[in-house]
């Protein structure tokens, strides 16, 4: 099978080196050039819980001319899936089509505005994964993937996908209402990620905090409201429950806590803040996301485009506010001394 694994971060290039391990065309795209350069050089190395491997795929920072392929794989953070959904137009063959894996809602929509429904299928990921630097990256968990098209049908594209992922050591369902597992997934996100990424706490620390635990009490609250007026059944009859277990259980570092310690955007437009747009959209109020969606921005924006500043950054910024509201005060004062 010839796929276009479009982002190549940690689990894209999880999927695409083990799919390029068990004999497919594989092409990794990513517009991170010293990735890609190492990829190309040394193979792209894989640790984890498959071992540790070193795989040789082709790696692009563009999807190259006349690549035709059967299968676009979608793993781009939420913030970048238009330029990917672009890209996938560009890797398919006629009768190709793209699979979308990221967290988040909104990805499924906007692949389909760019390539039609009938060229578009859903999926959902419960592995993790981890980038350990330029060509590098590590499978932490193996979870289930959940695949299928947007209508529900058994076609035989997802049959073969489902083929492909098992004979590339994957654990692979086909569900019959993948938007479902999606919601779920995204239902997951959000009851998670974000309070761990705007506090630095790990899933056992916000579990075993009291104030936190009921914090995650009042968004989980709101993303079933929502999720109810939707007329979204979750994939989980006891939705709640399994985040509590899983954060008792687990000390990990969510992926959204990862990227604001590394400086770099998250994905909590595709997550808290498009639950929030949702809500508003089906009349139904989300303060308490809304605010962690809130506190979030300003601790990306704090990491992203404050970081380092020394207080006399600090005091040069103040002078120059001050500098120019003097000046608009003189200007609107000379305003109202004007004759006429």
């Amino acid at each position: 099978m010839r796929i276009c694994v479009i982002g190549a971060g940690a689990m894209g290039s999880v999927y695409g080196g083990l799919l390029a391990r068990s004999g497919h065309e594989v092409t990794l795209v990513d517009p991170w050039a010293e990735h890609v350069a190492a990829i190309r050089e040394k193979g792209l190395r894989l640790e984890g819980v498959m071992g540790d491997l070193e795989i040789r795929v082709n790696a692009q920072t563009a999807v190259p001319a006349g690549l035709g392929a059967d299968l676009a794989m979608i793993w781009t953070d939420g913030n970048h899936t238009r330029e990917a959904a672009n890209a996938a137009a560009a890797a398919l063959a006629g009768d190709g089509y793209a699979i979308t894996m990221q967290n988040g809602i909104g990805n499924v929509e906007t692949l389909v505005e760019v390539l039609g429904e009938k060229r578009v299928a859903g999926g959902s990921s419960m592995a993790s994964a981890a980038m350990r630097g330029p060509g590098r990256a590590a499978l932490t968990h193996m979870g289930k993937s959940s695949i299928g098209d947007l209508d529900g049908r058994a076609s035989a594209r997802i049959a073969r996908l489902c083929e492909v992922l098992a004979g590339a050591g994957f654990e692979v369902v086909i569900h019959p209402d993948i938007m479902s597992v999606i919601w779920t997934k995204f239902a997951l996100n959000c009851a998670i990620n974000a309070l761990c990424a705007a506090t630095g706490l790990r899933l056992g620390e916000v579990a075993r905090l009291p104030a936190m635990d009921r914090l995650q009490d009042r968004v989980i609250d709101e993303v079933l409201a929502v999720t109810a007026a939707k007329g979204i059944t979750l994939d989980d009859p006891d939705f709640r429950a399994t985040v509590k277990s899983h954060c008792w259980k687990k000390f990990s570092r969510p992926s959204m806590l990862q990227h604001v310690e590394a400086g770099k955007r998250t994905e909590i437009d595709a997550l808290n803040a498009r639950l929030v747009e949702e809500g508003r959209r089906l009349g139904v109020d989300t303060p308490y996301n809304d605010a962690v969606a809130c506190l979030l921005k300003g601790v990306e924006a704090k990491r992203r485009e404050w970081a380092g500043r020394s207080e006399a950054d600090y005091a040069a910024l103040e002078a120059s506010v001050s500098r120019r509201q003097d000046a608009e005060i003189d200007a609107d004062q000379s305003a109202r001394r004007a004759p006429g």
